[in-house]
């Protein structure tokens, strides 16, 4: 006689499965509730830290300045260097020391870097979201973003030599490593004054050059070695008076400031909750 084929033995599979299911579905409930109340657990925890990362996050950050500034000029100019081409551009204020503003390449991304040379304060900044970290001087000086000693030579004490064209007034100098040649736009002081300020905020050596230069805009410029290998050059494809100046408000601007000490901020951010604890 088969086992399987016994009532008895029938009988007990049927109740133990019966006790089974009985008993699992009376756990589930359990299970449920404790694995809910977990779970709100771990998110209300999940939002604590948050707001406190968001929170101490924004203790390093501090307003870039004070008030708005605005730029009423902006050119582009395609760059050549190292072997790469780019468009850089530039926004500026003709005849005035005050603060620029520029894209070192639109192509790759909208990261800004302002300058005010009043307050000796650099920048990288997203202005689309307002947001930036301060560039130490020792760190711009290293990554030549301090602005070089670009200057126009004196008529009596140049050497730029007049150089046959069809088109734009061009000039020549050389010397024992390199030679450079300039294309000269019509006169125009604005934008002489434009693309000089742009040339002097580039990670390059400074320039001497032309006299005319700060009369007549830099269309065209090329250094190159004897060997004729291009070392740096540039030419403006646009500069405009803007229909509406481009503006910053600085006061909304907040940057991070890599010099600050983590301690130091860590401190304050302790100080600050703990008068928050006690006002409660």
């Amino acid at each position: 006689m088969h086992l399987l084929s016994s009532p008895l033995l029938l009988l007990s599979f049927g109740l133990f499965a019966i006790v089974s299911t009985v008993s699992s579905q009376s756990q589930a409930p359990v299970d449920s509730i404790a694995l809910a109340r977990e779970d709100s657990i771990r998110s209300h925890q999940k939002e604590v830290q948050a707001l406190l990362q968001q929170e101490f996050h924004e203790m390093t950050r501090f307003p870039l300045g004070r008030e708005v500034d605005s730029w009423s000029h902006s050119l582009d100019m395609e760059v050549t260097r190292g072997g790469r081409t780019h468009v850089q551009r530039f926004w500026f204020n003709p005849k005035q020391n005050g603060s620029m503003i520029w894209l070192p390449d639109s192509s790759r991304s909208n990261e800004c870097l302002y300058y005010d040379p009043l307050t000796d304060r650099l920048a990288s900044l997203f202005p689309q979201s307002l947001t930036g970290t301060l560039i130490s001087p020792d760190m711009a000086t290293k990554m030549g973003l301090k602005g070089n000693a670009t200057i126009t030579s004196p008529k009596r004490k140049s050497n730029w030599k007049s150089q046959p064209s069809d088109s734009l007034q061009r000039v020549r100098l050389d010397d024992t490593t390199s030679s450079i040649e300039v294309g000269l736009g019509d006169r125009s002081v604005w934008q002489a004054d434009g693309v000089n300020a742009w040339l002097s905020m580039q990670p390059v050596p400074g320039y001497s050059l032309p006299p005319n230069a700060s009369k007549q805009p830099i269309c065209f410029f090329e250094q190159t070695t004897a060997d004729e290998i291009v070392l740096y050059r540039f030419r403006l494809l646009e500069i405009i008076q803007l229909e509406e100046p481009f503006e910053l408000d600085l006061s909304a601007v907040r940057v991070d400031d890599p010099t600050r000490s983590l301690n130091v901020i860590a401190k304050e951010w302790a100080e600050k909750n703990k008068e928050r604890t006690l006002e409660d």
